[in-house]
């Protein structure tokens, strides 16, 4: 009889995993999905497989099958001595390059396009015109030289080697290269920076253990600095640095705001786009291009840079509208038209301002001096004769404003202290090589001349006085006025023009550069802009900005009292006498009498019988601060009762579309006036509006262009190139059906065409595009025949170097794509060296 046991049974052992199995009917072989492609297989590759294999890949399918077996000692000690003898060789090169014409050609072959595109002219002019002996003159001269100022000045531009911190370990491959980065390459580089020290920035909170809000004010501190550090080793100095490491300058408010700058990507894009316009602008000048004979005062590439820049801003003034809270709408292109932002309104401003000083001049007695004042040697990277300069140390211009800024602080503070106090204007212009040099206006009493320009005088000859011997003129010249040659206004009118617009100077050249003051004038705005330099500077008189301000206070009452029917002329508009006469002698237009009611000249700020009064903003800026605006005008004399709001106007900035009559109307017009809601306004003055991009634009239709119910537009009163893309369609439509008449057009070789109205019109538009083509092209060292301009200019594709090449209306140069035939015969040479194994 059998026992029954109770209890668990051992389970039997699985069956082993059958793997992945694709069972799966595919209708053709090749749907079926290949294995993973790796290094090992299990399982053997099956030839059959594989078809249309090329050489290069049946060598790698053989070389797979073997068995790896490690390197022996022997080899790897002939790879070691073979990588260490490359190494040597390419120390020897980096050390002898300089010692031949093939060597520094070698060089210059490397050198960033910008760099390269800018000497090339010159070494393709001496291949086609001289020997090889010139050219290597020219290798191991100029070549040369320009070279070695390259690697000089590209030391000072990467990763300071002082600092060991992250960002430098991170960035000192590509910090060299960042002068030959795109808009794009920034953005991309100031996002990840900001990311780093956003990284960073917790990592310290975490170990701290607490948050910034908790953090004392030394722990706070030390984190601030923690951070710059690893900014310094950029060469980009932190925000706020100097103020909240002095002594007592320590600011929560103003730390917290700085970190928020520091971890933030826009403001690194515009830290690092400023770095790199200046570094690439150094270099040019270390090249030995920026002279009076290539390229004076500024680049090519920085003028392009700069026109393009005013270009884009004219385009968004001409595509916005001003909108205040009621609905009222102006134009922004005729608000920046009248505004200080007008050149011409500029200049006027500027000489009545040195006039109406002048006239105060004059009642008091004193005498004017003109100054021109130039910095040392070493900071010109050329000499007068467009040559390169040894003494140079590599600084840059802005470097060089610094220091004529620096020297003047200390001169006037000396003359501070033996009471002298000279007032009037300055003027900052540039030498042929971009080197700043400055002319001042300034009035004093006779008797205190002599001791003030020999302060002066000490005080900018100081640094290399060896350099200058007895001829201390090239650095520091001074010129007494001589009311018989001509008033102080006219010696500085030609200054204040040829650095604004070149107004009322042709024919005149430039001492400088040779060149005609009237074409120079782009070239001085263009440096100024590009090394950020306040280009004219008064100095001991009332400010301009309280004059502006009373004048739209005056502007103001007027309107009020004549919409009244209170309107008396010469009655007093204030309460008070004091600030009434100096807003009437600013809405006057005299500048003498503001001066005169102000108080006069070289008075504390404090003393002014008008000042302006700030107020903070409603909203906080990204940086989580208040900052202050100006609200209007007040007497201190009186106190805080005086204040006068003289911005009554809200104005919101907003794109413009169409309406069904084609006119322009503001978007936020038609939301407060009733109509259709559209997105809100632009959030910057100088950049396209990202919140009215998507407003729809009520355009006629296709249809309704060139019908007959609407006058035939003529080809001569048509703007092609403010046409857009559904415009343009709808205009080839319409050529499309409507073909032009040619049954009465008489063709013939002896007989010449008749030109037409469009034809006559389009004549000196071409000319004005191909002279634009021709500068573009020089800017980038291009030097392209007549034919291939003629050929950009109408439109055509043109190769050059191996690239296609088309041009914008405007007259910049584009890559384009190449022609489908030459594309598909490089795709088919390409599939060619493939199946022969020639070509990867």
């Amino acid at each position: 009889m059998t026992t029954e046991t109770h209890g668990r049974y051992a389970p039997s052992e699985p069956a082993p995993y059958p793997g992945i199995i694709d069972d799966t009917r595919y209708a053709y072989m090749w749907n079926k999905p290949r294995k993973a492609v790796g290094l090992f297989f299990d399982d053997e590759i099956d030839e059959s497989e594989v078809f249309s294999v090329s050489p290069l890949v049946a060598k790698h399918l053989e070389r797979m099958k073997h068995d790896w077996q490690p390197l022996g000692a022997a080899v790897i000690q002939r790879i070691k001595e073979q990588a260490q003898e490359e190494r040597s060789e390419h120390e020897r090169k980096k050390v002898t390059w300089a010692e031949t014409p093939e060597g520094v050609e070698q060089r210059f072959n490397e050198q960033p396009s910008f760099i390269h595109q800018a000497l090339l002219p010159k070494v393709n002019w001496l291949r086609q015109n001289r020997d090889q002996k010139h050219i290597n003159a020219f290798f191991m001269g100029s070549v040369r030289k320009a070279l070695l100022r390259l690697d000089a000045v590209r030391q000072r531009q990467s990763v300071n080697s002082g600092h060991g911190y992250e960002l430098a370990a991170y960035y000192f491959r590509r910090w060299p290269h960042l002068a030959t980065f795109s808009k794009k390459q920034v953005i991309t580089v100031a996002h990840e920076i900001a990311a780093r020290l956003t990284e960073m920035f917790e990592t310290e909170c975490s170990a701290i253990g607490s948050r910034p809000s908790e953090m004392s004010d030394d722990d706070l501190l030390w984190l601030y600095r923690h951070l710059g550090a690893e900014m310094f080793a950029l060469r980009v100095t932190p925000p706020a640095w100097q103020s909240l490491n002095a002594k007592g300058g320590f600011s929560r408010t103003q730390c917290y705001s700085s970190l928020l700058r520091i971890s933030n990507p826009d403001w690194w894009g515009r830290k690092l786009w400023r770095l790199r316009c200046e570094w690439r602008e150094n270099q040019f000048r270390a090249a030995g291009v920026i002279h009076k004979k290539r390229m004076p005062y500024v680049s090519f590439d920085a003028l392009n840079q700069w026109q393009e820049q005013r270009r884009k801003n004219r385009a968004f003034f001409q595509s916005h509208d001003l909108v205040d809270d009621e609905g009222n709408i102006v134009s922004l292109e005729d608000m920046v038209n009248a505004s200080v932002s007008n050149p011409a309104i500029r200049r006027h401003e500027l000489m009545n301002r040195m006039s109406g000083v002048e006239l105060i001049a004059q009642s008091r007695g004193d005498v004017g001096i003109f100054l021109t004042i130039t910095c040392p040697s070493k900071y010109h990277s050329n000499i007068h004769s467009g040559h390169q300069n040894p003494k140079w140390n590599h600084t840059t211009a802005r470097q060089g404003q610094q220091y004529l800024c620096k020297v003047w602080g200390r001169a006037t503070s000396a003359l501070k202290r033996q009471a002298l106090r000279p007032y009037g204007f300055r003027v900052a212009e540039p030498h042929h090589d971009g080197t700043p040099h400055w002319h001042a206006l300034l009035f004093m009493p006779q008797d205190q001349v002599k001791e003030t320009l020999a302060i002066l005088r000490e005080y900018f000859i100081k640094e290399d006085r060896h350099e200058l011997g007895r001829n201390t003129g090239a650095r520091f010249k001074s010129k007494k006025m001589d009311p018989r040659k001509g008033s102080a206004t006219a010696y500085v009118a030609k200054y204040i023009s040829k650095n604004i617009d070149g107004y009322a100077l042709d024919g005149e050249l430039d001492t400088e550069t040779g060149k005609s003051l009237k074409d120079t004038a782009k070239y001085a705005m263009a440096w100024a802009s590009q090394h950020n330099i306040r280009q004219f500077q008064p100095f001991g008189q009332p400010p301009v900005t309280v004059w502006r301000e009373l004048r739209k206070l005056s502007n103001q009452l007027t309107g009020i009292q004549k919409e009244a029917g209170i309107f008396q002329p010469g009655k007093q508009m204030l309460p008070d006498a004091a600030m009434d006469n100096v807003m009437a002698a600013a809405d006057a237009g005299c500048f003498a009498t503001y001066i005169e009611k102000q108080g006069g000249v070289l008075i504390p700020r404090e003393c002014y019988t008008v000042r302006l009064a700030y107020e903070e903003a409603e909203e906080v800026n990204a940086y989580g601060e208040s900052p202050e605006k100006i609200f209007g005008v007040f007497s201190p004399h009186i106190g805080i009762t005086s204040r006068i709001c003289t911005r009554l106007t809200r104005w919101k900035i907003c794109a413009k579309h169409k309406t069904d009559n084609g006119k322009a109307r503001s978007a936020d017009a038609e939301e407060v006036s009733g109509f259709s809601p559209s997105a809100g306004g632009a959030w910057s003055s100088v950049n396209n509006s990202t919140g009215d991009q998507k407003t729809d634009e009520k355009i006629a239709p296709v249809e309704e262009i060139g019908s007959t119910s609407e006058p035939e537009m003529s080809m001569s009163a048509i703007d092609f190139d403010k046409l857009d893309d559904k415009e343009r369609r709808a205009m080839l439509r319409r050529l499309r059906k409507q073909p032009p008449d040619r049954r009465n057009v008489i063709c013939s070789s002896t007989i010449q065409r008749k030109k037409t109205a469009g034809d006559q019109a389009f004549s000196p538009q071409a000319d004005e595009l191909i002279a634009k083509i021709e500068e573009f092209a020089q800017s980038l060292g291009w030097q392209l025949s007549q034919h291939e301009t003629r050929r950009l200019a109408a439109g055509h594709k043109v190769d050059i170097d191996g690239r296609y090449y088309r041009a914008r209306p405007d007259g910049c140069i584009y890559a384009g794509q190449p022609e489908p035939r030459a594309r598909v015969s490089a795709l088919m040479t390409r599939i060619h060296k493939l199946s022969m194994g020639t070509d990867f």
